[in-house]
């Protein structure tokens, strides 16, 4: 009589605190079904349940034996690691809910402006990143692995710890990282030489990767030695026309080349913090030069004063294929025009304005990938 007035009052107080475990760690269904229905009920079996497992009796389904430390017990008794959710699947890092405190939408996004005004450097890392992030669907995660991400490793961690700190998980870090990315075509459009003040429109909506940590998925890039850019973001956006794929390719209006991340080395206009027409007009007015890359077995087309063109970009201006090196040269004048794109560069490079905003268009139509 007194060892069931001993597990009676156990569970009694088990009820009274509200948790869901008895005396050696393992549920018990009478405390979870009032967590799960709102009401007590079936006390006596999760007493009689007790009272087993306490005596080393069988322990229900899954044995007397308890989960170990960085375990939890499911309900069927099979105990599980305490980083899978509910249903025993990895529980989602990137798209975990909002931290306490977390800030409304309005709030992130002064956040993130505020960021991208402290460092005007910060805003081609974050286009280029929202691009890659993109790339197989934009789930907020690159695979900090892949050669082709080696320049964007040190701003994606920057990126993860404000989402966290900051914005404390308010949106989706796939969200946010659209978010960093379209506010930075914004701030790019606004600088002087640019096509003045713009508002990209921004929803919200997006599934994170699993774990942004350890994001091993592995995704072909357009690399610039080849000719194959437009090919590439036509049939992995959903760009539906090659015009809006040459105006999208006008971010590389913004950043440089550096020999350390890509092999090659320079810029693509001289005003790198802009986003402006003038990548157009760089092309155009240019007399290029083949040179090795100084960093790879590859060439790109330079000018003398920094200022370089990779086979990528030059080739919507000139045609020409390439097997380890161009098929014309050595300078840009001996290579014919591309009639399928150089009407566009040159629509873009007298109009800036137009420029702009089919730029936006085709990057609403990337962004919006899942």
């Amino acid at each position: 009589m007194r060892l069931q007035v001993v597990i009676a009052a156990s569970v009694l107080a088990v009820i009274l605190i509200g948790l869901s475990t008895d005396v050696d760690g393992q549920s018990t269904r009478g405390v979870r079904r009032r967590n799960r229905f709102g009401r007590i009920g079936r006390t006596g079996r999760s007493r009689s349940r007790t009272r087993l497992r306490s005596g080393g009796g069988r322990g229900g389904r899954g044995g007397s034996s308890s989960c170990g430390e960085n375990q939890r017990r499911k309900r069927g008794g099979r105990c599980v690691p305490k980083s899978q959710d509910p249903k025993g699947v990895p529980a989602k890092k990137g798209s975990m809910g909002p931290l306490p405190g977390a800030p409304n939408l309005n709030e992130i996004t002064s956040i993130v402006t505020r960021w991208l005004d402290e460092n005007a450097e910060r805003i081609p890392n974050m286009v280029q990143l929202v691009f890659h992030s993109c790339v197989g669907g934009c789930d907020g995660c690159i695979n900090t692995n892949s050669p082709s991400n080696k320049g964007l490793i040190g701003s994606y961690r920057e990126v993860q710890a404000l989402w966290k700190n900051e914005a404390k998980q308010g949106i989706s870090l796939a969200d946010f990282v659209v978010l960093l990315g379209t506010k930075a075509v914004e701030h790019g459009m606004r600088r002087n030489g640019g096509p003045g003040p713009r508002t990209v429109e921004f929803t919200t909506g997006r599934t994170s990767c699993s774990d942004p940590t350890n994001y091993l998925k592995v995704f072909n890039f357009p690399q610039g030695q080849n000719t194959d850019a437009i090919e590439f973001l036509m049939s992995h956006f959903g760009i539906p026309s090659r015009g809006l794929a040459v105006a999208l390719m006008g971010a590389h209006s913004l950043g440089v080349c550096r020999t350390e991340n890509s092999g090659f080395e320079g810029r693509w206009d001289n005003t790198p913090l802009t986003l402006d027409g003038a990548y157009y007009e760089s092309m155009l007015g240019t007399t290029w030069s083949i040179t090795d890359a100084p960093g790879n077995e590859f060439t790109q087309w330079s000018a003398n004063d920094g200022r370089m063109m990779l086979n990528a970009d030059l080739h919507l201006q000139r045609e020409f294929t390439v097997n380890s090196r161009p098929s014309c040269g050595p300078i840009s004048e001996r290579c014919p025009e591309n009639g399928n794109d150089v009407n566009f560069v040159r629509q873009f490079a007298n109009n800036q304005q137009d420029w702009a905003a089919q730029f936006i268009r085709a990057f609403l139509i990337m962004v919006s990938k899942r």
